[in-house]
């Protein structure tokens, strides 16, 4: 590329990439004060994908993240031809959505109570309604609908032009023609770019390329899971008499109708989806298709013409195939990766891109701005993904799969059945020979339940009780009255080592973790915000050496934020696949222990949140007395080679105790009885400790740590008028998951982030944040909780304390 006098050789930002996505970061950035951006495009605005999407902007997505994104989009959309001049084509048109069986009229409906959330407006309808909505339908085999009067449709390359007009009369500069031949890093830091001969510097660089994002991430070094698929569409002739009508939406067929000026645009999710190497997309690609294979689209076409008939006695005047960018979840990636600094990325939209966009500029830009997003990120942040998880057999694996899910059922506890048995634990053997149904968290396997009684270790999905679910109830009281066993060899295990490992993690912790070798410290590592970024826990082993225990689902984020505090001489390795770590918990937990270690496990010997090397099956292991489920009990870690041995030995001696083997699904309702936090659900980077009710881990009174400026603020506030408040269904038979509405005395005041069916309380329980004044115990009940279910109300009562032993008393047994 020769050299172009017209490009600046030094700006603030420099955006990759014109289609929405990146002209929306430009125009949020622009609107927020900076001017010095550059938008580089390699060949014409909207020429990647962005010109040939549908145009949908909907209200309602299946996360409250992307719920919010797109009720922002709507009010930005519907501002901007008078902002700037530029028509947009934007106008709400309305949604319908059908459901043609109970499971998923249960679903729609469990949709529409968690839209009033967000005030979003949506009813069920019935089908003389549907019918008199959208004329010609055939509603044969329609057991409901659900609509949204506000959803809207736009001209995907119009409302790019509007935002891109938006962002240069704002001082943004937009160059097409233009390619990004090298990124410029300098000791992990974003230096610029090179545009053939030209160099431009620059602070920050984001990536929003769409479907070519993967592969330019790749040229520093980068992994995105994000890989494209064939997407098509049809539109048709125009038809007689169609006049403007709603979106309509046949999940359980998989497609989609759009009426576009009296043609009908039909398009679909299929369930085998066709992969699309980017050795298929031609350097050049610019306004492209692909060829359409007509034997993988004709089932859609025939059950368009059964939901619209109208459609058989026209011609189709468009045959469209394109790439289309999915991720490995259906969610986007988001914001700064933790390799390099300043380096952000703003993709894999998973054909929601219009929709999303006016949120996510918005978004990023604040994050790029201020140092933070200005919302809930957490299930659409770029560090969700775990290394195993970017791998590329991975993504060519699991992606078309998560594109064909996106109009299938949403089940809950719903496991992918591609790329799976990757990354697995050392007794992922000895758990399938004990009957394990598995499931997949951030790559990692897990024994999510047991089969019993000859029923296969297979989910059978269901909104009501699943075929695991009289299993599981089992594993769940044999920890609360006798003894159970679990396998968390997926925790992410952390050494932290070094002459000032003590100092780096005492600046990282709220907690005091300067304790004396062998004890075990629960805390919080905080944002400059006071919110919470890690929940975790840390074990001194001696002077210099630490054991940092975290999640599987965020190991990433937890790896990175270590990484970017470490202090000089501080070391870490992730030592995640090279221990296991067992759980053996309940009232006879020490009794059963006792007997295979030489380690006196009596409380004057081994203190509750105090660990020890011992021994079990002659093999070394460090043991420390901790619980999760809110019972007596210890966690085993040894050398990923010597777990067999030791679970075997277990559960030789636990026969005579009746052990049970327990999945992380009892796990999960277990933890809920004692109201115990889980990150990225019940808490995350903009909940605080005061609001989540883990102000106890705090210790201010000593050395200076992240976030103690923003915590001693908010205590010096008194009672936060936002609390995380755990709820109990009256009712013992409906089942609660999460994003279900809490109703506060007849209005909605917040959602279950979390919730499980409570086997020790004998109802579904969950927690969720309310906002109330003056909120304590004896407030909360003088209040009317219910919770709205598929549109239905139950009551419920509140809870400031665990439900379940309250007093923490089982576990110091």
């Amino acid at each position: 590329m020769p050299s172009n006098k017209n490009l600046p050789s030094e700006v603030e930002t420099i955006i990759i990439g014109g289609g929405i996505i990146g002209c929306s970061v430009a125009y949020h950035l622009s609107k927020r004060g900076m001017r010095d951006i550059v938008v580089l495009e390699r060949k014409q605005l909207t020429c990647g994908t962005t010109w040939h999407a549908a145009g949908l902007v909907s209200m309602l997505w299946p996360t409250p993240t992307l719920t919010n994104l797109a009720k922002y989009c709507h009010e930005l959309y519907a501002s901007l031809e008078s902002e700037t001049g530029q028509a947009t084509g934007y106008r709400r048109i309305g949604s319908v959505s059908l459901a043609r069986n109970n499971e998923r009229l249960e679903e729609l409906k469990r949709n529409s109570s968690m839209a009033k959330v967000f005030g979003v407006e949506s009813r069920m309808i019935d089908n003389k309604e549907l019918e008199k909505m959208y004329p010609g339908v055939n509603t044969e085999g329609v057991l409901g609908s659900l609509y949204i009067e506000k959803d809207g449709q736009t001209n995907p390359i119009d409302t790019t032009m509007a935002l891109a007009k938006g962002a240069r009369n704002q001082g943004a500069q937009i160059i097409e023609n233009t390619e990004v031949t090298e990124i410029i890093i300098t000791n992990n830091r974003v230096q610029g770019v090179r545009c053939g001969d030209n160099k431009i510097k620059a602070k920050n660089i984001i990536l929003s390329s769409g479907l070519w994002s993967r592969e330019i991430a790749a040229t520093i070094g980068l992994k995105l899971p994000l890989y494209a698929c064939e997407h098509y569409y049809v539109v048709t002739e125009e038809m007689q008499n169609l006049t403007p009508r709603p979106v309509m939406r046949d999940f359980d067929k998989g497609i989609y109708f759009k009426e576009d000026a009296g043609k009908m645009l039909i398009g679909w999710f299929e369930k085998n989806a066709i992969g699309c190497p980017m050795s298929k997309i031609s350097k050049d690609f610019c306004f492209d298709e692909f060829p359409v294979n007509m034997d993988h689209i004709e089932p859609y076409l025939f059950s368009s013409m059964e939901t619209f008939p109208q459609i058989s006695d026209v011609g189709i005047r468009t045959f469209f195939n394109g790439p289309e960018s999915f991720t490995n979840d259906n969610l986007h990636l988001l914001g700064p990766v933790p390799e390099i600094d300043n380096f952000f990325v703003a993709c894999g939209m998973n054909s929601k891109g219009i929709a999303a966009a006016g949120g996510v500029g918005k978004i990023l830009a604040d994050w790029v701005i201020d140092g933070q997003p200005s919302g809930e990120i957490t299930e659409v942040d770029v560090r969700r993904n775990n290394s195993i998880q970017t791998s590329q057999t991975y993504i060519e694996s699991r992606i078309p799969e998560a594109l064909g899910h996106t109009y299938s059922m949403h089940w809950p506890f719903y496991q992918y059945k591609t790329a799976r048995n990757l990354w697995k634990s050392p007794l992922h053997k000895a758990l399938i020979d004990e009957g394990a149904c598995f499931g997949e968290v951030g790559g990692y396997e897990r024994a999510n339940w047991f089969s019993r009684n000859g029923e296969s270790a297979q989910y059978k999905y269901s909104y009501k009780r699943q075929n695991w679910f009289d299993f599981y109830a089992a594993e769940h009281l044999s920890i609360r009255e006798s003894v159970g066993i679990y396998d968390i060899s997926s925790f992410g295990k952390f050494h932290v080592y070094g002459k000032n490992a003590m100092k780096t993690l005492q600046f990282l912790s709220c907690a005091d973790v300067d304790v004396a070798p062998g004890n075990v410290v629960y805390t919080q590592w905080l944002n400059d915000r006071g919110g919470i970024e890690a929940d975790l826990t840390i074990s001194r082993l001696d002077e210099t050496n630490f054991h940092v225990i975290t999640s599987i689902s965020s190991l990433m984020r937890d790896w990175s934020y270590l990484n970017d505090n470490l202090m000089t001489d501080t070391f870490a390795e992730d030592v995640t696949l090279k221990f296991g770590c067992l759980s053996v918990q309940g009232p006879n937990s020490r009794m059963l222990l006792q007997e295979i270690t030489d380690t006196n496990l009596a409380n004057d010997e081994f203190a509750f949140g105090t660990g020890q090397y011992s021994k079990i099956a002659n093999e070394n292991v460090w043991i420390q007395k901790l619980s999760y489920v809110g019972e007596l009990g210890w966690e085993i870690f040894a050398p990923s080679e010597h777990m067999l041995k030791i679970y075997q030995t277990i559960q030789t001696q636990g026969k005579k105790y009746n052990l049970c083997n327990v999945g992380l699904h009892a796990v999960n309702s277990l933890r809920l009885e004692k109201g115990y936090r889980h990150w990225g659900h019940d808490i995350a980077a903009e909940d605080s400790l005061i609001e989540a009710g883990l102000s106890f881990t705090a210790k201010p009174d000593r050395s200076d740590f992240i976030g103690k400026d923003a915590y001693l603020t908010e205590l010096s506030n008194g009672v936060p008028s936002r609390r995380l408040v755990q709820f109990k269904l009256e009712d013992p038979e409906p089942l609660l998951y999460h994003n279900e509405p809490i109703i506060m005395n007849g209005k909605i005041s917040g959602y279950l982030s979390s919730a499980m069916y409570g086997h020790s309380v004998g109802s579904s329980i969950g927690m969720g944040y309310i906002t109330t004044e003056n909120l304590n115990q004896n407030t909360l009940n003088e209040i009317n909780f219910e919770i709205e279910i598929a549109t239905k109300r139950y009551k419920a009562s509140g809870s400031l304390k665990a439900l379940y032993d309250p007093e923490g008393l089982n576990m110091k047994l």
